[in-house]
Order: C-alpha cells, then structure tokens, then sequence
C-alpha cells in the first residue's frame, strides 16, 4: 500500500489500486471520532452516449438514468432495502448523482467496518425488473414534476438551456418526464455493467480507522466477487456550439417578487486548466459582486437586489459560465446593469491588492474545509479525476495569477449573455 505525505498539512493518503482495477484511498484521522466513506463511480448525468464494453458497439441511452439508476441501488433482490439496513447499523447514509459522478457514502462512528463491507455488497448487486423499473418510473416523475414548482430550479435550468445548444448540462441530472419512460430494466443493466466495474470507481475512507485494518476488509470483500478486467470507457459528448440558443426566456410562476437569471457562456480550458479557470474567476467575481464590494452594496442601496443575490461560476466538463440570480422590483434594469458591470471588466484595470488579499481568502476557506471530513471525502473524487489529491489544490490556488484573470475577462462578450425572468403569474 503506497503512502503519501503532505507535511504542510499534516496528513498522510494511503492508496491501493486492486486487483479488479478499484481505486482505494485512505486518510486517517485519528482526532476524530467519525469516520465518512464514499464509493463513487466516474459516472453522471452526461454519460448518456458510450460504447458498451460487452459488446463494442455504441450505445445512446435517455437523460436521467444515471439518477435513475442510483434510486435503484437501494433495492435489493431479497426485498430489503439498504438504506434501511445502514441505518440498522448505526450509521447516516446517502446517495447523490451529479453531471459526472454517482456517489453512495456513509457516515458513523460504531458498526464502521461492518457498514463498509455492506456498502460495497449493495452497490456491487444489481438488481431490476421491469416492475420494480415501472414503479420507480411514477416515483421519478412525481419528483420531476414537483421541480417544475421550484422557482429557483426553473431558474437554473432555464439560463442552461438559453445558453447550450447540444450540451447535456441544459438537462436536469434527472432528466424529463419524457426520457425517464425510456429507461428500461435492460438499459439499466446496460449501464450498470459499463460504468459501475470497479476499474472506473474510488472508494474513499476519512477519519478514525486502522488503514491496514481497512484494506484488509476492502480486499477480502472484492476477492469474492471475481470481476474480470475491463477496458477504459469510450464516451461520447456533443460538440457545443459557442454560440447561445437565445439571449432571454421569461416563466411566469407563483412568486410574490420577480426573479432574475443571468448567465455568460465561456470556452472551458481542458484538465487542470478547467479547474484553475474555475478558481479564477471566482476570484474575479469576488472583486466585484461580494457582499463587501461598493457594486454590490450600490445595488442594495437602489433597491434592485436583496439577500437572495448570489453569483457562482459552473465548470463541469467542457462547459464553463458565470450565473448570477437575484430577486428583484426591476429585472430589466437589474439585467442591464449587471451586463453592462460585467462586460465592463475586460476593459478595467484590475488592482493587484485586492486580487492577492482574495486569493489568501480563498486559500484559507479552503484549509479551513479540511476540517470537515465530510467536505474532504466529498470534494476528494472531484479533484481525483483532475489527477491531483485534495491536499494539491493549494498549490494550484498559489498558481493563479493576475493575468490569468484578465485573460478570462477579455472572452467576456454580449453575443454569449443570456437572462431570464421568472414574474408572478397574472392568475
């Protein structure tokens, strides 16, 4: 088992790549009392397009059977569920499915290697039918529908779908009402074969654990289940245009005050890039629309925002943008200022000291979510499948600088805008 240490945070990773291809890593700490586990499979919403292993050829299945598949997870061909049987051991359990990953974790204090060896017992047995798939179905559908009440979902989604074209990201990680009638018992199977193979998984421990205690357990689990070695996974993604469906959608919902949604599309960066392209303009963004910023504070002085504005950047594969939401009395003037103050930074001057004291800024909020085992184990396949350990992205942060800002400022341009309101329904 290989160990690496990070003296300047006093940590150490242990890791372990199986036999089956499982990635196995392992940061104890002895400090604390829980310990989280997470077993997440390289594997999301975008992955709708693949070449199956088994049989070579290509595979187009519909938007939200990743989701769909990770509800299904819990069902186990003996009737029970296992949630439920984590519970019994003491222990929080959950699931969660992203654009790019599906993620089955737990935490707890006692029962832990117990809970662990059942972890990987029921994500590693599969069990559909087509009634069972039938009934998930209505569950599913109930649950897309009630999204559609959410305003600040409608609101998200809607500024995706004004700005990609082709892009999986303008699709709900559940997908439609529509597609999910298309999933299928075999389509599951399908998919669960391709992407769920040890080989394209990590399993990942922090907290109060023995690491050759533990490896031990993991390995005497997955030398009984006789998986054979699988190739890397061909995908497919569509080539987005970088022009944006349509600069601006209005919704009308039951909402007391209007919403606003404004969102920029940019050229995402590739590998490591993408990520510090993502660093860097939160920072930039930081600047100039925080809580703190003179910006921010003059548009809550003119009452055009209140504490509902919020801004973040979106960067997931082959996409990158900035998106801005806020209630508001006045959305077209709230748009038109918000525009014009963001298309206006390719054209500013940006001051050094105020991008370096950011920077410390986000380099300590950063150290400060170490202390979160929950935030280490969460964030550690994110950064896992850049090729870098959660305890190199400091490094990376430290790497930003000025001009990196001012680069991605100059993509700022009107033709890649794109707004939407949600206004009170006249009934």
């Amino acid at each position: 088992m290989e160990k690496v240490n990070y003296q300047n945070f006093n940590e150490s990773i242990y890791h372990e790549l199986l036999d089956n291809g499982l990635n196995v890593y392992m940061i104890p700490k002895k400090d604390y009392h829980k310990t989280f586990v997470t077993f997440t499979t390289n594997y999301g919403s975008f992955d709708q397009s693949f070449i199956d292993p088994k049989t070579g050829k290509k595979v187009n299945q519909p938007a939200g059977i990743a989701h769909f598949l990770e509800h299904k997870m819990f069902s186990m061909p003996d009737k029970t569920d296992a949630f439920e049987m984590l519970s019994k051991l003491g222990v929080n359990a959950n699931a969660y499915t992203s654009f790019d990953r599906t993620s089955y974790l737990f935490s707890g204090t006692n029962n832990v290697v117990a809970a662990l060896d059942y972890l990987l017992h029921y994500v590693q047995t599969p069990y559909f039918t087509p009634s069972s798939v039938k009934k998930e179905q209505g569950i599913i559908d109930e649950e897309l529908r009630m999204y559609q009440d959410y305003p600040s979902q409608r609101l998200f989604y809607g500024l995706l779908q004004n700005l990609y074209q082709k892009h999986p990201v303008n699709t709900e990680i559940g997908g439609t009402t529509e597609s999910i009638k298309k999933i299928t018992a075999k389509k599951l199977y399908q998919a669960y074969d391709a992407f769920y193979h040890p080989s394209n998984m990590v399993l990942v421990l922090v907290g109060n654990f023995e690491p050759e205690e533990m490896i031990n357990v993991i390995k005497d689990n997955q030398a009984k289940k006789g998986y054979k070695v699988q190739s890397k996974i061909e995908r497919f993604m569509p080539k987005e245009p970088k022009k944006i469906v349509e600069s601006h959608s209005e919704i009308d919902m039951s909402v007391m005050m209007p919403k606003v949604g404004l969102g920029l599309k940019l050229v995402p960066g590739e590998g490591l890039e993408a990520l510090k392209q993502d660093f860097a303009l939160s920072i930039l963004l930081d600047m100039y629309f925080s809580s703190s910023s003179k910006y921010y504070n003059d548009l809550l002085k003119e009452g055009l925002v209140n504490e509902s504005f919020e801004y973040s950047t979106i960067q997931e594969t082959n996409v990158l943008s900035i998106v801005f939401t806020s209630d508001t009395s006045n959305p077209k003037l709230l748009e038109e200022r918000l525009s014009n103050m963001l298309l206006s930074l390719k054209r500013k001057k940006l001051n050094e000291q105020a991008f370096l004291r950011l920077k410390k800024t986000m380099m300590g909020q950063f150290i400060m979510s170490l202390n979160s085992l929950e935030s280490i184990s969460m964030s550690f396949s994110k950064y896992n499948g850049f090729g870098i350990s959660i305890f190199d992205v400091p490094s990376l942060i430290e790497a930003i600088t000025l001009d990196d800002l001012v680069v991605l400022s100059k993509q700022f341009n009107k033709k890649y805008l794109s707004s939407i309101y949600i206004l009170p329904s006249k009934a």
